[in-house]
């Protein structure tokens, strides 16, 4: 592999394959991602994200396999709530996929935001993220292969780095690096543990078996951290963090906020129940409960609206799209020329403009519960919602844990007792 072909992915303006790169977006622990874009006849150009693996992975076979499956099975996926994968290459050895680049900013960006603006996010806004993600998950987790098999696809890292808002009110559920599908060629090994322990479901904690409803209780997480407007799990240590997962000690929403609608608390509760066969059995089912609960308190759901919060949020700067050296600036427009009229102006009577549809008039009880959770914003709140989300709350090797091969016996709170690390 030539370090001098490596060298080139960090140089804006190289050619990558078909693409041209113009900039590097972020680097995790097994690939990198990249902004560029390409280029065809007819003046025809196009932004993309190109996703690399990191070369210190790029001749393990096992890294490769994995960043091979995740590129395959994106590549099935063509839904509007999912970033779409358009095809995969090879640079001097080094393996990539270019995927859609999507404009907007990842849901963990939009609560930091509000926490700092110190507002919530809207009730109709937190389900409309909430609805697009179901509905993005649920065609993963029904889509079948080209020859009719079941993929069985389950994502495994639903959290808020992983859902995207674009500024036209879209949600995209992003990065199939770690989902699990029944014909994967890769196999997780026995006793991993894979994404991002806030948002874990029980049976992902314990490295048991998973399935599509263990991505059910990841969005219960979210849905309870966006509605309620604090952290769920939360704890000075990763495995303290397991413990309450898998034990389901977590307070109600009503006893945070004794307004919060009785009904959405039932949603709430059912999409985190411990046992999975209590919860939702598909992302459809809790989409269509929290659209027949938005029906019914007359709240409105909208891409327009999402999209106006979104520019409200954001400044220019932010929502600004990128651009390469390639493209020249546009040029300024000439003002209007007036236009003499050969017919002199008839009278005219004077319209009144339509009336414009008040909003839906809200429930005194939402009224209330929107006024709960913006009191918990102004007094800074005990639990911030957006504390490092997804980040270790400390470092594992301060408990001594090798936490990729947890044990069952490691999840027994008795076992660190008197530990000061």
């Amino acid at each position: 592999m030539s370090f001098g072909a490596l060298d080139a992915w960090h140089q804006p303006g190289a050619q990558v394959g078909r693409y041209r790169l113009i900039d590097r977006l972020a680097v995790g622990g097994m690939a990198e991602l990249f902004l560029g874009f390409t280029q065809s006849m007819h003046g025809f150009e196009k932004l993309v994200v190109l996703k690399r693996i990191l070369p210190q992975f790029a001749e393990n076979p096992d890294f490769v396999r994995m960043f091979l499956d995740e590129a395959r099975l994106a590549a099935t996926l063509d839904h509007p709530n999912i970033a779409h994968v358009y095809d995969i290459g090879e640079h001097h050895g080094s393996y990539f996929f270019s995927m859609e680049y999507v404009h907007g900013q990842s849901l963990l960006k939009v609560m930091r935001a509000v926490t700092k603006a110190r507002r919530p996010l809207p009730l109709e806004h937190s389900l409309n993220v909430i609805i697009g993600t179901c509905s993005g998950l649920h065609y993963a987790h029904e889509k079948n292969g080209l020859d009719g098999t079941a993929l069985g696809i389950v994502h495994r890292d639903i959290s808020p780095p992983n859902l995207i808002l674009t500024y036209d009110g879209m949600v995209k559920v992003v990065d199939f690096g770690i989902a699990k599908a029944a014909t994967a060629k890769s196999n997780t090994a026995v006793g991993t543990l894979k994404g991002k322990i806030p948002y874990m479901a029980p049976e992902q904690c314990r490295s048991e078996p998973l399935d599509r409803r263990s991505d059910i209780f990841s969005i219960g997480i979210i849905l309870y951290e966006l509605t309620v407007g604090r952290r769920l799990f939360q704890a000075e240590t990763e495995i303290a963090i397991i413990q309450k997962i898998t034990s389901g000690g977590f307070p109600p929403p009503t006893s945070v906020h004794p307004s919060y609608p009785g009904e959405l608390e039932a949603i709430v509760m059912r999409a985190l129940q411990l046992n999975p066969d209590a919860r939702y059995s598909t992302a459809r089912d809790l989409q269509i409960d929290l659209e027949e609960f938005a029906r019914e308190y007359k709240l409105a759901i909208s891409s327009a609206r999402l999209g106006s919060f979104m520019e409200e949020l954001f400044d220019e700067d932010a929502r600004r799209m990128p651009v390469h050296s390639n493209v020249p600036p546009p040029e300024p427009t000439p003002p209007p020329q007036p236009q003499p009229s050969p017919v002199p102006p008839t009278a005219s009577v004077p319209v009144a403009p339509p009336p414009v549809p008040a909003p839906p008039a809200e429930s005194p009880e939402l009224a209330a519960f929107a006024n709960a959770l913006s009191r918990v914003l102004d007094d800074g709140g005990d639990d911030p919602m957006t504390e490092e989300i997804g980040k270790p709350m400390v470092e594992q090797k301060s408990l001594g844990i090798d936490l990729d091969n947890l044990q069952l016996e490691d999840l027994d709170p008795g076992k660190y007792k008197g530990d000061e690390s």
